[in-house]
């Protein structure tokens, strides 16, 4: 009798998953999936929870997956004695996969380095027992960002192409072109005033021809010049 009342119970429970999709669900040949809660890392296991349903809704959304909702999961896991609690292994995924009548598992981890989450996802092949897609998503910020950060997974995970933005191409500073120095012609006019005379030197020697020499005026004292040449019958 207690056979009997478990076998009525699970046909019931299959049943009732069978008719909880839409008609145009069952029309289109999208891939039976189950998502096992994503394991969190550096989160608490709400928040976890909540991004494991965000997962399901997201790949509800694409239009590419038939996937089953928690309860249901729930309800014929229990139906059959089977503890999810732990199964967090490859081959227990896959074991689920199974009793649930799905084509494939969904199982993965958030992480968190620093400021910087990880997020990884994988899918299984209940069939085959291989991974059949991966998507490693990075996300620096709060933890509200991984919600965004779930629609990318998803589309890895259809195999839908996602447009990278790429970063803007730092502009090259333009290097100053530099000044020619000018040349200065001091040497040269200082030996025209000592052709010239005392006169020459005496207006050299008191700054008077500064200007016209172009000399710096600031620090640091000039050499001496050579002493005018002596004139005729002068001694």
């Amino acid at each position: 009798m207690a056979v009997l009342k478990k076998s009525l119970s699970l046909f019931l429970a299959w049943t009732i998953f069978l008719f909880s999709f839409p008609v145009t669900v069952h029309s289109q040949d999208r891939l039976a999936v189950a998502v096992m809660d994503l394991e969190g890392r550096g989160l608490s296991a709400m928040e976890a929870a909540t991004l494991t349903d965000r997962l399901r809704s997201e790949m509800v959304n694409i239009g590419v997956f038939q996937v089953v909702e928690r309860g249901q999961m729930e309800m014929l896991l229990e139906e059959q004695g089977f503890q999810q609690t732990g199964c967090t292994s490859a081959e227990c995924a896959v074991e689920m996969g199974k009793m649930l009548g799905v084509q494939a598992m969904a199982t993965g981890s958030i992480g968190k380095l620093g400021t910087m989450w990880t997020l990884d996802v994988r899918m299984f092949d209940v069939g085959t027992g291989e991974i059949s897609k991966v998507s490693s998503r990075n996300f620096q910020g709060g933890v509200e960002g991984l919600l965004g950060l779930l629609k990318l997974v998803v589309k890895d995970l259809a195999g839908i192409p996602v447009e990278e933005e790429q970063p803007a191409a730092a502009e090259e500073p333009v290097a100053e072109a530099e000044q020619p120095k000018k040349k200065s012609g001091g040497f040269f006019k200082l030996l025209l005033l000592v052709a010239i005379g005392g006169g020459g030197y005496y207006a050299y020697s008191e700054g008077m021809l500064d200007e016209l020499l172009g000399q710096d005026t600031g620090p640091g004292d000039l050499p001496m010049p050579p002493d005018p040449p002596t004139e005729p019958g002068s001694n």
